[in-house]
């Protein structure tokens, strides 16, 4: 009984020891299947990832490799396993940059970030940013390395792109003959333009920090303060005529808004165009249009346009003017006799003398073919006889230095404008005519 006893008791701890056993056993096999799909989801972030990830021996063979890296070299798996990047690739250079990287971080045991060039097996070009990273096994010895490799080809051509843009326009801005300049809201440069640097007397990046106030007068600077202020506030362009105090010079300004997406206007741009030329030949047509061309006095035009404002003047002012109205005696004959240019010769004359008697600030016209007026002469009649007397003086002179064969001579009358009575000039002109004529004939029947 005793043995039998004995006998069930041993069965008892080999049955334990048995389910103990199964136990483990089941507890490994779960282990393992639980590993086995942790390497499963480990191979399949590693095959469908976007980069190119690899693992190198301290050979620099490749050991595993991605899908991605497969399609980088354009080779397949058996054509890499088990060698390195010399036997591999094409660009021998390339390959042997490659190794070197790898000898880094075998020696270094540290990690190694690279950009770098790559030509494939069928002759693409690639741009990679890479890291390589050292494996170490449980002793802490390098065994190898991790690699993945992004491709940036794509950014690196739009950057390129960005670049030669971005040259080009600088090549655009630099050559013209415009002064263009950019300024945040502080009224600081941005960027200056070859041109503009010029004319502030600057060189390459001296401008950076500067404000506009820094190379400019108060006066300037409250003038373009006012403007640039403007296009921040409305986000609307501004064209303006600027005349610039150092130098008289004319410039045409547009100031435009420079806008983030969504519609935040961060700086201001101004291009500035010298019409410095083309204002001197507005004043110079202005000057044709309102001056006789043979002696430079005003012409019928020029003198309506200013004598229409004066009599205005003199209405407000409640006070009255003169006007003298003369008419070359006798120019019918000289042009017959002596010809044309003789003719143009005396008006020339007549033309100098009433220069020479009235002050810069008399209008002084010729209104007709031999007509002229003066205005004003005066503002009373004593010394209006005095002005009047003063200019046959003047002819008398005249024609005592010269040698010709007639006399200068002129027919006057005196019309006056009385702010009392008003008349336009049209009228006071015709006063003017008519005293005249009556002078001319008084001369001519003596």
């Amino acid at each position: 009984m005793k043995d039998e006893n004995k006998t069930k008791k041993q069965l008892i701890n080999e049955l334990v020891e048995l389910r103990k056993s199964v136990t483990e056993l089941e507890t490994s096999k779960a282990e393992r299947r639980q590993a086995e799909e942790k390497i499963k989801s480990y191979q399949f972030i590693v095959e469908s990832a976007h980069d190119a990830i690899f693992f190198k021996d301290l050979k620099s063979r490749y050991v595993i490799i991605n899908n991605m890296t497969l399609k980088v070299f354009g080779l397949s798996k058996e054509e890499i396993i088990g060698k390195n990047d010399y036997e591999i690739m094409p660009n021998k250079e390339e390959a042997k940059k490659n190794i070197e990287d790898d000898q880094f971080v075998f020696t270094s045991g540290k990690p190694k970030e690279i950009t770098k060039h790559m030509t494939g097996a069928d002759g693409r070009e690639y741009w990679f940013q890479a890291i390589k990273v050292p494996r170490f096994d449980e002793k802490g010895n390098i065994v190898g390395l991790v690699g993945i490799a992004r491709d940036i080809t794509e950014r690196k051509r739009a950057d390129e792109a960005i670049r030669e843009s971005e040259e080009r326009y600088h090549s655009l801005v630099d050559s013209t003959e415009d002064s263009i300049y950019l300024v945040d809201g502080n009224y600081k440069y941005l960027f200056i333009n070859k041109k503009h640097l010029s004319r502030l007397g600057l060189s390459g990046d001296e401008y950076l920090g500067c404000a506009y106030s820094d190379l400019h007068s108060p006066d300037d600077t409250k003038w373009f303060v006012e403007k640039a202020s403007k296009v921040f506030s409305t986000g609307e362009s501004i064209i303006h005529e600027h005349k610039s105090p150092s130098d008289g010079r004319y410039f045409l300004l547009t100031l435009s808004p420079v806008k983030k997406p969504d519609g935040t206007i961060t700086s201001v741009t101004v291009i500035s165009k010298d019409i410095t030329e083309r204002k001197s030949m507005e004043e110079e047509l202005k000057a044709l249009a309102l001056t006789d061309e043979l002696t430079g006095l005003y012409n019928r035009r020029g003198f309506f346009a200013l004598v229409e404002q004066l009599l205005k003047l003199f209405k407000r002012q409640k006070t009255g003017m003169f006007m003298l109205y003369a008419d070359v005696d006798n120019l019918k004959e000289i042009n017959d006799t002596w010809g044309h240019k003789e003719g143009d010769l005396v008006l020339m004359d007549i033309a100098n003398i009433l220069k020479k008697n009235y002050r810069e600030s008399d209008i002084i016209a010729r209104i007709g073919g031999d007509e002229f007026v003066v205005i004003p002469v005066g503002t009373t009649g004593d010394n209006i006889e005095e002005i009047t007397a003063r200019l046959q003086k003047s002819i008398q002179v005249h024609n005592a230095k010269g040698n010709r064969s007639y006399k200068l001579s002129l027919s006057v009358g005196i019309a006056y404008y009385d702010s009392e009575n008003p008349c336009s000039a049209d009228e006071l002109m015709a006063q003017g005519d008519k005293l005249m004529y009556e002078q001319k004939r008084y001369k001519q029947k003596s």
